[in-house]
């Protein structure tokens, strides 16, 4: 029985470290594959991607970390609704792409882009400004509300966890601030960086749930609770 207990830790801590990987990869994946094939120095969003030759690596991250968040399971069940909702929302926002906005340097390439002359568009517009602010509360939820919660730590690396899940969900809350204050009062401005700011804490926090850092005593590690 304890070897089967293992077998499923192991597969719960890689399913969640995967969601941290590809979380906090996925940004300097596309931002470096648009500067290295496209010239792209930069582009508004990081959904912006979507118009590039890297749409296909931000479809693809997008709607893995989706799925595995509709896989996360818990004890509690509204973690588990909520990381479900999270999920579906996150696949949304990589199928439903962003309004059109090309980076200067394919638009001074291309000028046609984003007009009739050329097919620009590739998937359904209009909702993925809806999929995104979703995905982005209900994993700000997680992060910082429920990893940890109702655990009390009862060894070092275990508060530390604590202490690393809150700071993650402040740089997450920080983030969405400047985004929406860059998209708002300087209407115009890329809020890549900001973006990816979230998204590498939304990363860091999944990789240390899944205990591929600040792992537990040895004496310990395989016997703790699920959220811890």
């Amino acid at each position: 029985m304890r070897a089967v207990e293992n077998e499923h830790i192991v597969s719960y801590r890689a399913l969640r470290n995967t969601i941290g990987w590809t979380g906090l990869l996925m940004p300097l994946a596309v931002r470096g594959g648009g500067l290295l094939l496209e010239g792209i120095s930069t582009t508004e969003s990081i959904s912006a991607y979507y118009y590039t030759s890297m749409r296909d690596i931000f479809v693809a991250s997008t709607v893995l970390t989706g799925v595995l968040l509709a896989c996360y399971r818990t004890p509690r069940l509204l973690d588990n609704v909520v990381a479900t909702l999270a999920g579906l929302s996150a696949i949304g926002a990589a199928l439903f792409p962003m309004d059109p906005t090309y980076a200067a340097e394919l638009l001074a390439r291309y000028p046609d882009l984003g007009t009739q002359a050329h097919y620009s568009n590739h998937g359904i517009l209009g909702y993925h400004l809806l999929f995104a602010i979703t995905f982005a509360a209900l994993s700000f939820y997680l992060v910082f509300f429920r990893f940890g919660a109702g655990t009390p730590p009862d060894n070092i690396q275990a508060f530390r966890r604590k202490v690393v899940y809150k700071i993650c969900g402040a740089v997450m809350l920080l983030s969405f601030a400047a985004i929406a204050y860059m998209g708002l009062a300087l209407e115009g401005q890329s809020v890549f960086w900001p973006e990816t700011c979230a998204v590498a804490a939304f990363g860091v926090a999944w990789l240390v749930n899944g205990r591929t850092v600040l792992k537990d005593p040895p004496d310990e590690a395989g016997m703790q609770p699920v959220h811890r």
